[in-house]
């Protein structure tokens, strides 16, 4: 019994033994340093460039409620809060649901447009109108000032009646409701229009951004939303893919204009340049030729490349701020622009300030603030033009004289 007990013992202790050597082994191995570093490290020290190191990049996601996509009239996508990707050949497009990625999980329908007419250009001042620009998919901001200011319902149905509601650009990117906020317009456009009352959509240079499939300032699960759907791995094609004329909302964004008159105001997101005026375009013709080369047409010609430029009315700070590539505007260069098309002011937005304010002696208004990111929090604000008198208004239906000031606001800014 002994004898076979002391063998075990001795064969437990070779077997032990091994193991050690073993580990040491693989310990020592994985602690040696990989002969490509090392080679990394002389072609340093030999001045030999080194290879750059590829970054590991976190794979994109869906990340909450988007869509609905309908492409290609016939085919309708959409992602749901728990990011899975359907499709459905067969809808009603007389009621397509709309769900928002908020934790009031608010919903809406909309009917489909059967066809997309071109806006006017040119309109009669209203009795009341209501301005706001780059929301850029804040869905509970914009929600929660049409509510508070009697523009919408709770069910979101349009209730303002003949008034008119402009948007000036720059109601994409940034935001996770960026899909939803298109449709909310898209359906109010419609509703507004059976009560006489309009709703203006300007583009602004990040509607442009997307057309051209400039996804830098997407959020990730627009990007995955536009490889899926477009079945293209080349995120920039795919992001244009789904702003073409394949999609709905491509074809709607595609016939809007990027500039407008209302009475004796001119809409416009970023500005208009005192070099306009070298090339005698009236506004008309300014909406065409941007929605020319937005539909593939009149790709080569100085002047639409002037639109599109930075000193073109999507780029434009000027009227604000003194720019590396420009001057600010001058009081003279500003009066011959207005008298040029007979106008009384400027209303833009784009520009970053802290409050709605004026320029010029109220000739420039500008709408780009910081709004809230929740309903109701009383940053979202909006410009109020009502019996020719001008008043800032908020998310809480605070309502409040537009300052005339004596001299343009101007701040430090980032680039957009």
């Amino acid at each position: 019994m002994k004898n076979n007990i002391l063998k075990h013992t001795n064969l437990n202790c070779i077997l032990l033994g091994l193991c050690f050597v073993v580990i040491l082994q693989t310990k020592g191995f994985a602690q040696h340093i990989p002969l490509q570093k090392t080679l990394k490290k002389d072609s340093l020290l030999n001045g030999v460039p080194n290879q750059k190191k590829h970054k590991k990049t976190k794979p994109i996601r869906f990340n909450g409620s988007d869509g609905p996509y309908i492409i290609n009239d016939s085919l309708l996508y959409t992602v749901s809060s728990k990011n899975r990707l359907t499709v459905s050949p067969f809808f009603n497009r007389d009621s397509v649901l709309v769900k928002i990625d908020n934790a009031d999980k608010n919903e809406f329908y909309v009917s489909l447009k059967k066809e997309h007419t071109i806006p006017e250009t040119v309109y009669s001042l209203p009795e009341k109108m209501i301005v706001i620009s780059d929301i850029e998919g804040k869905y509970d901001a914009f929600a929660g000032f049409l509510y508070a200011n009697k523009i919408i319902d709770e069910n979101h149905n349009w209730i303002y009646g003949n008034g008119h509601l402009v948007l000036g650009g720059d109601f994409v990117d940034r935001g996770k409701n960026v899909t939803q906020v298109l449709w909310l317009i898209y359906k109010l456009e419609q509703q507004a229009e059976k009560q006489h009352g309009v709703v203006h959509f300007i583009l602004g240079n990040h509607e442009i951004l997307n057309f051209y499939g400039d996804h830098r300032y997407n959020r990730g699960k627009y990007i995955k939303a536009a490889q899926e759907i477009s079945l293209v791995e080349d995120q920039k094609e795919a992001i244009k893919h789904i702003y073409s004329k394949h999609s709905e909302l491509g074809k709607w964004l595609a016939s809007k204009n990027v500039i407008e008159k209302i009475g004796g105001y001119i809409f416009v997101h970023a500005g208009l340049s005192p070099e306009i005026l070298d090339y005698k375009l009236d506004l008309e013709a300014i909406n065409k030729r941007v929605r020319l080369r937005l539909n593939g047409q009149q790709t080569e010609d100085k002047v639409t490349d002037f639109l599109f430029s930075l000193k073109g009315p999507f780029w434009y700070r000027g009227l604000v701020k003194t720019r590396f590539q420009y001057n600010k505007i001058t009081a003279t260069e500003l009066e011959a622009i207005l008298k040029y098309y007979n106008s009384e002011k400027i209303v833009i937005g784009h520009t970053p300030v802290k409050e709605i304010s004026t320029g010029f002696n109220g000739r420039i208004i500008i709408t780009d603030v910081n709004h809230g990111k929740t309903k109701f929090s009383g940053k979202t604000k909006g410009l109020l033009i009502e019996n020719n008198q001008e008043f800032i208004i908020d998310d809480n239906a605070v309502k409040v004289p537009l300052e005339i000031k004596l001299q343009s606001l101007e701040m430090p800014i980032e680039e957009e």
